[in-house]
């Protein structure tokens, strides 16, 4: 009895943990990168902090634009994808287009390339 019992009580953990392991289904996930934009559409760093007072078993980073910068929400590059060129032109796109659109960046193409942030190598 006490075997059934643990080998029930091992599944149920072992099925919970398989679904915070898909990308997007745990809190750890963060779908889209958070840039911060100067007046000219220069990206700089914003700050990002880890928060370990948590219940969630990977918090997610919560991360902000200090300074005269504008906080905006951009999508990550798909495996192979890269972001448009950096030029003083697409700059000037990408904090019009930011302007214009509530800070999301996510729908943003130059030259028919589409915005994205890539991954950094871990």
């Amino acid at each position: 009895m006490r075997v059934l019992f643990l080998t029930s009580l091992v599944g149920v953990l072992a099925a919970s943990g398989a679904a915070f392991a898909q990308p997007g289904g745990g809190s750890g996930f963060n779908s889209t990168a958070t840039l911060c934009l100067d007046g000219l559409g220069i990206q700089h760093p914003p700050l990002c902090r880890n928060h370990e007072a948590s219940r969630f078993p990977d918090p997610p980073d919560i991360c902000q634009c200090l300074g005269p910068y504008r906080q905006v929400q951009a999508v990550w590059c798909a495996r192979g994808q890269n972001p448009p060129p950096d030029s003083a032109e697409s700059s000037r796109a990408l904090i019009a287009w930011a302007k214009a659109h509530n800070n999301d960046v996510s729908h943003f193409s130059f030259n028919g390339q589409p915005m994205c942030v890539p991954l950094s190598p871990r």
